[in-house]
């Protein structure tokens, strides 16, 4: 039983979306241009990504006192532990980078950031 070769840069019918097609074309020039050497045609972009800032105890402390919101509160507001947001003002443990990134979207405007995690119930 034979089977055939699909057409050099042309993607399988199996594959029905533009988006798959399109992928699947931009892999086979990538291929081409791997295994031939000529990047003639390739774009290349570098994106650079800044690392978040470094929070220390009076950082975080002085973060959750922008917020206007205790411990206990600040860590549900952020989705971790209470004892977590101690560890972290106390200098036992440093924030990850992930904890970083989110203090530093807090620290652009932390009242809109607390709007929009308070749900008001009216009475």
């Amino acid at each position: 039983m034979r089977t055939r070769k699909p057409k050099k840069n042309s993607c399988p019918r199996k594959y029905s979306s533009k988006f798959a097609r399109d992928i699947l074309t931009e892999l086979h020039q990538l291929h081409h241009a791997v295994s031939t050497g000529d990047y003639s045609n390739a774009t290349v972009r570098t994106v650079e990504i800044p690392d978040p800032d470094k929070y220390g105890p009076h950082e975080v402390r002085a973060l959750r006192e922008s917020l206007g919101v205790s411990q206990g509160i600040f860590a549900a507001m952020i989705g971790v532990s209470l004892a977590q947001v101690g560890h972290w003002e106390h200098g036992l443990r440093e924030p990850s980078a992930l904890a970083r990134r989110l203090f530093d979207k807090i620290k652009e405007n932390p009242a809109a950031y607390r709007k929009s995690l308070v749900q008001r119930r009216s009475a």
